[in-house]
C-alpha cells in the first residue's frame, strides 16, 4: 500500500482522537442537543466555504455522472449526522474512555458493506485484523 493513504489516515485518527476530547470537553459547558446545534451550525458555514470553492468541478463532475453522486452523498451526510448526534448524545451521559473506543468498531460494519456490496477482496488476514481491532476496542470499553 502507497505511503501518503496511511498517512493521511493516522492523521484522521489523531485529528478524531483530539476531537472526541474536545466534544467531551465541551459537554461540560452545553448539554448535547445545543452542543449538537453549535457543531452543525459551525460546519454549516465551514462546509458553505468549501462548497463555493469546490462547486466548479463538482458541478462538471455531477453534470457528466448524473444525480445518483447527489443521492449517495445526501445519504452519507444524512447516516453521519445521525452518527454524530448519537455519539454527542452517548458522551454527555457517559465517559469518553469508553465510549470514543466503542464507537471505533465502524470498520466491522465497512468490512461486511464492502465485501456485499462492493466486490473488495475477502482474506482471512482482513477478518482477523477487524476482529482484532472490534476485540481490541471492546477491551478498553468494558
Amino acid at each position: 500500500m502507497p505511503k501518503g493513504p496511511v498517512f493521511l489516515i493516522l492523521l484522521t485518527a489523531l485529528l478524531w482522537g483530539v476531537s472526541g476530547f474536545i466534544d467531551k470537553l465541551t459537554l461540560r459547558y452545553l448539554g448535547p442537543h445545543e452542543a449538537f446545534a453549535l457543531r452543525m451550525g459551525v460546519n454549516a458555514l465551514l462546509s458553505l466555504a468549501a462548497f463555493l470553492w469546490g462547486w466548479p468541478a463538482a458541478r462538471a463532475s455531477v453534470t457528466a455522472a448524473g444525480s445518483l453522486p447527489i443521492l449517495l452523498v445526501t445519504a452519507s451526510l444524512i447516516l453521519t449526522l445521525g452518527g454524530v448526534f448519537c455519539y454527542i448524545k452517548a458522551l454527555s451521559s457517559g465517559e469518553a474512555l469508553r465510549l470514543v473506543p466503542l464507537s471505533s468498531t465502524f470498520p466491522l460494519v465497512t468490512f461486511l458493506l464492502a465485501l456485499a456490496f462492493l466486490g473488495e477482496g475477502f482474506s482471512w488476514a482482513k477478518l482477523a485484523g477487524t476482529i482484532l481491532v472490534c476485540a481490541g476496542v471492546g477491551l478498553l470499553a468494558f
